[in-house]
């Protein structure tokens, strides 16, 4: 019986069910139980129908709960409108497949499913792409075999009804084949499993001509199916090899690391793993910019398993030392691991608890991917205890790394990287003075042939504290390892000097930033080299393989050639740009080309470059795409070349551009509204209507600004148009306007000067004509 006769519903209801959740973590579930038998409740919508039994649920009522999805959802559906009536079947028949399924009610399930797969046979009309993506049905692959396969079906037939997914449709029976071939496996059902495998093959090579089938989707079936059928590489690398053979250099050879993949993990199956470890030299490659998504769940614990550990412990303290906290949880898991084996005496197991101490945000993700230790776990070493104790408590952060070093040190003595994580970490606490940390940190790279990224930064961080900035960026560009090391470095240094120079006069800040730029110069030029020859050769350093990084590398070196230090390089600018674009696409690429013609004053290759850029970023996006900024040399450029009416189609897309941005005319900054008079000046000559048009669509919001500039490019406009006294007006306005103390404004206030003089001047008379020479 409940208290209180009152049946809670609607907003009441959802008031309530606020309230309990959060109650429901302070008191537990026996208060939420008798809360929610307090009176009768009601739901009367999808949503407090999905609160209200999860409720019930954790409340440990699973009967009530069952009730509200029965008896509310039947009144729902009896209210519901018929067009809507079918999506709501599905939502609640989704309702019951997760309680189904948390209560692990295999006949329920069973019945959930059938369910669907009837609803499928009536009319649906709506889009039903988000139900086959539901969690439930990955979820219940992970069920009973009988489950898994009848949730595998009803997600298929879901995406048949689906009229949008026609061009998918051997996709989607390549996916149904897939997923059915991984839960035999994982029931042991091995021989049906290689059929569903080859079956989802065959669909794949049997798909029409108007199936969207590429090169993604042999890859995606294959990193799925290559265990259940190893002897099955072929199938999946030919289609592959031949749909990136027109691909550029770099892109191949990302495909290329992706299919070595596959076959490093088809020799494991095939019980091969020396050769699997041989095919990661090509397989462990990143195909990220920053170095990740480079194989290391599949080689590291195959390093292990070989017996290869200072391989391995090599490779896990790389990824605690490059990646920090993106690193993979995997790692510090086997990191536990060898650290629990007492006759591995490998030095890189304590070194990657000593990186792990480098910051809060790492060590926490370090001990987050640690395995549980329970009670019963006897006592452990020193090093696990300490690792286990920061576990509990972040603050013993320095206490772990001092026990990570003293095992270090017992284990390897004054090994390099030993001396170059203390060197940093006593250098910032302010317990070695800055020569001492820059001494140290130098041995160290020196004895290791340390050329990371990182190491030859504290270097230079070193060399700031020790000597100044200036001194700092005069010493040679260090030899780094791979194009990533070079690229980040660049970045680094930058960063590094933006800080000093706050401290600086301004000489030294120009002479810093110009050593800067020909510092950066160097890296992007050592990088390029490293990653073109591994384009080139197909084999070099793990960090050299992305086409991405190349295409950014590119980009950032065509910037310094073309604007730093006055070297106007600008071919060397554009072969980089066009080496960008080859591996990786993206809108500065093709900014950069266009800014490098402008540069070059090429007018025909200025209109081409900035058709191109337009049209891409349309297509692709470019959140920095300020289309005002180039519109002056656009449309110069065309005007130059007698494309006038060409003008007109700019005009039209940067108003269009304006309106879709929401930014009226009154909003317009300086440089817009300049841009827009000088396209006016163009337009004055052989169009003079659309140039008085966009005159009076601006004239007000020059008038108001009153800014010398705008002034006498206002004066521009209408001399062209042949208003004489009008231009003369805005001339001297202009003048007026100026500030003396402004050499800009001044050099403009001469050529306003010629231009009044020019107009004020008295006309020639009219010379004779033929006839009265002789007079």
């Amino acid at each position: 019986m409940t208290q209180n006769s009152t049946v809670l519903s609607g907003i009441q209801l959802d008031q309530f069910m606020d309230r309990l959740e959060v109650e429901h973590q302070e008191h537990g579930a026996d208060y939420l139980l008798s809360q929610l038998r307090g009176q009768p409740l009601k739901a009367a919508s999808l949503e407090s129908i999905d609160r209200l039994h999860v409720l019930w649920v954790n409340a440990g009522d699973v009967d009530a709960a069952r009730a509200v999805l029965a008896e509310d959802g039947q009144a729902l559906l009896e209210a519901c409108a018929d067009d809507a009536r079918n999506e709501l079947k599905l939502n609640l028949l989704v309702y019951q497949l997760r309680l189904a399924n948390y209560l692990k009610d295999e006949e329920g399930l069973l019945q959930g499913l059938d369910s669907l797969q009837q609803l499928s046979n009536e009319r649906l009309d709506f889009d039903v792409e988000q139900y086959r993506r539901y969690r439930i049905f990955d979820e219940l692959e992970h069920t009973t075999l009988d489950v898994a396969l009848k949730a595998i079906e009803v997600r298929h037939t879901l995406a048949l009804i689906n009229p949008g997914r026609h061009a998918l449709r051997a996709w989607d029976d390549a996916d149904q084949h897939r997923r059915r071939a991984r839960v035999l496996a994982a029931h042991e059902q091995d021989e049906q499993a290689r059929e569903a495998a080859l079956s989802a093959i065959a669909a794949l090579r049997t798909a029409g001509e108007d199936q969207d089938v590429d090169a993604n989707d042999w890859l995606w079936l294959g990193d799925g199916l290559i265990e259940i059928v190893p002897l099955r590489l072929a199938m999946f690398e030919q289609p592959v090899v031949q749909s990136i053979a027109e691909l550029s250099l770099p892109r191949r050879r990302e495909w290329e690391v992706r299919l070595a993949r596959l076959a490093a993990r088809a020799l494991q199956a095939q019980g091969d793993l020396p050769g699997a470890l041989k095919i990661c030299e090509v397989a462990s490659r990143s195909l990220d910019s920053d170095g990740g998504d480079n194989f290391i769940n599949f080689e590291l614990p195959w390093l292990l398993e070989s017996g290869r550990i200072e391989e391995a412990g090599q490779r896990a303290f790389m990824d605690v030392y490059e990646m920090l906290e993106q690193m993979w949880p995997g790692t510090p898991f086997w990191i536990h691991d060898r650290l629990l084996e007492a006759e591995d005496n490998s030095v890189w197991w304590p070194l990657c608890v000593m990186r792990a101490c480098d910051n809060a945000a790492l060590l926490e993700r370090f001990v987050a991917c640690l395995p549980e230790r329970s009670e019963a776990t006897p006592a452990l070493n020193p090093l696990l205890e300490a690792l286990h104790a920061t576990r509990e408590n972040p603050e013993l952060r320095d206490a772990l790394f001092a026990q990570a070093r003293e095992e270090a040190q017992r284990r390897a003595p004054n090994h390099p990287w030993i001396t170059r994580l203390v060197a940093v970490r006593e250098g910032d606490a302010g317990l070695i003075d800055a020569k001492t940390e820059l001494a140290m940190l130098q041995d160290a790279v020196k004895a290791g042939g340390l050329q990371d990224r990182r190491s030859a930064y504290s270097v230079f961080c070193a060399h700031v504290k020790a000597f100044g900035v200036i001194d700092a960026l005069k010493q040679p560009m260090p030899q780094l390892a791979s194009g990533m090391y070079c690229y980040e470095y660049a970045g680094y240094v930058e960063d590094k000097v933006e800080e000093q120079v706050k401290s600086l006069d301004e000489a030294t800040t120009n002479e810093a930033w110009s050593l800067l730029r020909f510092l950066q110069r160097a890296a992007y030029e050592q990088g390029r080299v490293r990653m073109e020859q591994c384009f080139a050769s197909g084999s070099g350093h793990r960090y050299d393989g992305c086409a991405h990084l190349y295409s950014m590398l590119c980009n950032n070196l065509a910037i310094n050639y073309r604007c730093y230090n006055d070297q106007q390089m600008y071919d060397q600018a554009l072969e980089l740009h066009a080496c960008g674009i080859a591996a990786s696409s993206f809108a500065e690429h093709y900014h950069g080309v266009l800014n490098a013609r402008i540069c070059q004053k090429d007018y025909a290759a200025i209109a081409e470059a900035a058709e191109q850029l337009w049209h891409y970023a349309a297509d692709y996006g470019y959140s920095r795409h300020e289309p005002d900024d180039y519109l002056q040399d656009v449309t110069f450029a065309l005007y130059r070349l007698d494309r006038d009416r060409e003008m007109l189609i700019w005009l039209e897309r940067i108003l269009k551009w304006q309106e879709e941005r929401g930014v009226s005319d009154k909003d317009l900054e300086y440089s817009p509204l300049f841009a827009r008079l000088k396209v006016a000046m163009y337009l004055a000559h052989s169009l003079p209507e659309a140039a008085t048009g966009l005159w009076q669509r601006y004239a007000s919001q020059v008038n108001e600004r009153d800014e010398s500039s705008l002034l006498g490019c206002a004066g521009d406009v209408l001399k062209d148009l042949g208003r004489k006294e009008e231009a003369l007006a805005y001339y001297q306005r202009a003048i007026l306007r100026s500030d003396p103390d402004n050499a800009v404004d001044q050099r403009n206030n001469k050529v306003f000067n010629e231009m009044i003089a020019e107009l004020q001047a008295p006309q020639k008379p009219a010379g004779k004509a033929w006839w009265q020479i002789w007079k």
